[in-house]
């Protein structure tokens, strides 16, 4: 009679590594935003070019992750992420060091951006190679939310160094965790390469970088109305280009040649679905971390500091409901499990549509953004881990890739299209809410008004910033009830799309190549 088996004890190692860089990547971002006052007066520049920064920082990443995801096929995915990793270091060491913006645009948009681009898919991947099973699950689990937390302590983490150290303070700390992730990554089993550099799809990589660019760059126009008119052009010319950028794919994977990434494995519905579930979920994610903040900050006058603390109760359902979900799998198949969690997320969001006005308090959010974050926590994880296992262990490079477009895509235009929803639903509810507070107002009124204000009459002047005020509260209302239900649409889109990854996604540890069944 056979011994038992002996479970092994988790390794920490791998996990560890690719969530500390998951982490710094993702609150880079976060944090320079509630700099941006300190920036443009340190640096002598202008807002306009620390948002050209984000800007190019975000579409930095979405034009060169598919081609690091390919390069750890060419020289394997250790040596990916740390040259990732390498790059990344200089870039915060630019960064902290900057003069000008020109030096921080360098350090920043650019060095760490494509960094970036070569750690995030090497993250995913390492952890998909080094666990199975449920252990994959608590990995992946845990990696998600300290990814999604990272976003949400953002403004905190910015406000923090901002307030009381300075913003210099926050790249020092990133330069020292890379330096950790270093000592740490040489412990790293590497993946051997399967593929010569003459195999990289040159062509391949420039059109989709060009379509990505295209998109993002219209989408990120939608925060300002003067550039509306080129968002369809712009929009429409990316995914016509991404849409080339198939079929070219598709012609080399015929011809027997390497593709950049082997769409095939869209054949897959749980791929496919979970993919485009995953896009929709960051959207609404990110366009609820940029609609929340800028109430609080606006309207209720909360500094950066406080924004961050308004967001604990998200961040805090979400790190435990992601890490309980590794053990909620075990019970229920990713067809019940990621559409529950997109469920759970919409009932939070519905229950904030009718919280904002100028009355509301911090804690009046409390309930719709925990339930927000316990729905990310019960349905990202699982998500990604069955986008991953959807794609056969030689694929995962190609999978982690595509992973990490749709994430940084989702986070990239989430805040954009629900920006444009608030901008649009300010103007469009300014009218309804003079014609409601003034009902006899017309034009030629206007001057007559202006002449009665200067009598100083005092109950007319109440009158008045009464009126002023209830003008003020039910645009305010108006305009974040659309953004909000901007959030719902996504979230409902998404438990749609979630339904669709069908009963056969169980978390295999190596599934078959689409099409060679």
């Amino acid at each position: 009679m056979s011994a038992p088996a002996v479970k092994q004890p988790f390794v920490w190692l791998t996990l560890i590594v690719a969530s500390l860089a998951s982490f710094i990547v993702i609150i880079d971002s976060s944090f320079l935003k509630v700099a941006t006052t300190t920036l443009v007066t340190e640096l002598h520049t202008t807002v306009s070019a620390i948002q050209g920064m984000l800007a190019t920082y975000a579409l930095t990443v979405a034009c060169l992750v598919l081609l690091g995801a390919k390069l750890q096929d060419i020289i394997g995915r250790k040596r990916v992420f740390l040259w990732g990793a390498l790059i990344y270091g200089v870039g915060t060491a630019v960064s902290a060091l900057s003069i000008n913006a020109l030096m921080l645009f360098a350090g920043w948009a650019l060095l760490e951006g494509i960094g970036s681009a070569l750690m995030l898919p090497a993250t995913a991947a390492l952890i998909s190679s080094a666990y199975v099973d449920d252990r994959r699950a608590f990995a992946f689990g845990l990696w998600t939310a300290i990814g999604a937390t990272a976003a949400t302590v953002g403004p905190l983490f910015g406000g923090l160094f901002t307030t009381f150290l300075s913003w210099r303070a926050g790249f020092g700390l990133e330069a020292a965790i890379i330096v950790l992730l270093f000592t740490l990554a040489r412990q790293l089993s590497e993946s051997p390469p399967v593929a010569p550099w003459r195999d990289l799809d040159l062509a391949g990589f420039g059109l989709s970088a060009a379509g990505f660019f295209l998109v993002v760059d219209g989408m990120l126009a939608l925060v300002n109305p003067n550039a509306w008119a080129s968002v369809p052009a712009l929009v429409v010319a990316g995914l016509l280009l991404l849409a080339v950028f198939a079929l070219w794919q598709h012609r080399r994977i015929r011809r027997g040649q390497v593709p950049l990434t082997d769409i095939t494995l869209f054949r897959a519905r749980a791929y496919s679905a979970g993919n485009l579930a995953n896009l929709i979920l960051r959207l609404a994610l990110a366009g609820g971390l940029f609609i929340l903040p800028a109430f609080l900050q606006v309207v209720t006058g909360a500094s950066a500091f406080m924004t961050g603390v308004a967001l604990i109760p998200l961040t805090a359902a979400l790190l435990i409901f992601s890490l309980g979900s590794a053990r909620l799998s075990r019970h229920l198949s990713p067809r019940i499990h990621v559409p529950l969690g997109f469920l759970i997320a919409l009932s939070g969001s519905v229950l904030l549509r009718g919280v904002f006005n100028l009355n509301t308090q911090i804690p009046d959010i409390f309930p719709g953004t925990a339930l927000i974050g316990v729905g990310i926590g019960v349905g990202l994880g699982p998500l990604n881990n069955v986008i991953l296992s959807s794609a056969p262990k030689a694929k995962q490079a190609d999978a982690s890739g595509v992973l990490n477009a749709t994430t940084k895509l989702g986070a990239s235009l989430g805040a954009a299209v629900i920006g444009a929803v608030l901008i649009v639903s300010i103007y469009s509810a300014l009218g309804a809410a003079v014609e409601k507070a003034h009902p006899e107002y017309v034009t030629a009124q206007v001057n007559a008004r202006v002449d009665t204000l200067k009598t100083s009459d005092l109950q007319v002047v109440k009158a008045e910033q009464n009126r002023t005020t209830q003008v003020a509260n039910e645009m305010i209302s108006s305009a974040m009830r659309h953004a909000v239900d901007g959030i719902s649409l996504f979230l409902f889109g998404g438990f749609v799309c979630s339904l669709f990854i069908g009963r056969q996604a169980r978390f295999a540890t190596d599934a078959p190549a689409p099409g060679n069944s």
